[in-house]
């Protein structure tokens, strides 16, 4: 699972984790870039693995987004959708994010 907000939705993304999955923190897009009082063992759940990409445009190009995509679409890679807003209603996107009232992914549609 990529988690692409980062700290301020990062519990949501673990506890949505299936075991044996892993969530991969990639972005810090919500205004927080640390956690206060993290407990490692509270928040990641058993089994599921924690990991994180901070690499360089050409390390994101080598990413196998188009397999991601397939797997996505045959039904093996499952993406809780929690809100979808137009993109008219990025504010009102923004502010759901940031109370953290989707209940999983927001998306984004034209």
């Amino acid at each position: 699972m990529l988690e692409l907000i980062g700290t301020t939705t990062l519990n949501d993304s673990l506890r949505w984790a299936k075991q044996g999955g892993i969530v991969c923190i990639t972005g810090i897009v919500g205004n927080q870039w640390s956690f206060e009082n993290f407990a490692p063992m509270d928040v990641i759940p058993t089994a599921v693995c924690l990991t994180s990409y901070a690499g360089e445009a050409e390390d994101f190009i080598r990413m196998p987004l188009e397999e991601l995509v397939e797997q996505v679409a045959a039904g093996h890679l499952h993406v809780r959708v929690g809100k979808v807003f137009h993109l008219d209603d990025i504010v009102e996107a923004h502010r759901c994010m940031e109370e953290n009232k989707a209940g999983g992914k927001i998306v984004v549609v034209t």
